[in-house]
């Protein structure tokens, strides 16, 4: 069992780079002396016609989880949708499917504030502390997270935010065990 959780923990991160390194390799191959990016991106299979990398629509849409409940690693998608006012922080609300014959919905409420690392004229990297309530309709807890990503977009209202998340859920009920997850992805924040 343990060999099978290692091997799915290294999928979960390596697949990711993978991805991004073949992308970036094929940009590489296709630079000749004299070309411009344009030409490299309508030679990039990966590549939209908005310039924006195909996976990254994927992960828009959906974002892969691990987590470990009860000594045993489970995976799953999640989306997280936030709205907020900057620099008061994000009200998130955030649904995940786990892929289990138990418990396979949880539901998340939390509270998020961002604190700008560096930024530029079109991203911001942040770090992210939080905090919230979780039930999966059978338990309920409250659980502390953190994250480091980015913010991107052409500036409020809307933006995304790639993020690498660790989360600890505390679970009220003592005869059940606490949740580790652990997310990759893109989530949409809106700002007021």
């Amino acid at each position: 069992m343990k060999k099978n959780n290692l091997i799915i923990a290294a999928l979960f991160f390596i697949i990711p780079y993978i991805i991004s390194s073949q992308t970036f390799e094929l940009k590489l191959k296709n630079i000749s002396a004299g070309s411009n990016l344009s030409a490299v991106k309508s030679a990039n299979k990966y590549y939209s016609k908005t310039g924006i990398p195909a996976s990254w629509y994927l992960a828009a849409i959906i974002n892969p989880m691990l987590v470990i409940e009860d000594k045993k690693v489970f995976f799953g998608l999640t989306k997280e949708i936030s709205a907020g006012i900057f620099p008061y922080g994000r009200l998130a609300f955030e649904y995940s499917y786990i892929f289990r014959s138990y418990n396979t919905s949880h539901l998340r409420f939390s509270y998020n504030y961002d604190f700008i690392l560096a930024a530029g004229d079109f991203v911001g990297f942040i770090a992210t502390p939080g905090a919230g309530y979780f039930t999966d309709t059978k338990n309920n807890g409250w659980f502390l997270q953190g994250s480091v990503g980015a913010l991107l977009g052409p500036g409020e209202p809307l933006m995304f935010n790639p993020y690498l998340k660790y989360r600890h859920t505390f679970i009220k009920e003592k005869t059940k065990s606490n949740i580790h997850d652990i997310s990759l992805g893109v989530g949409f924040a809106f700002f007021l």
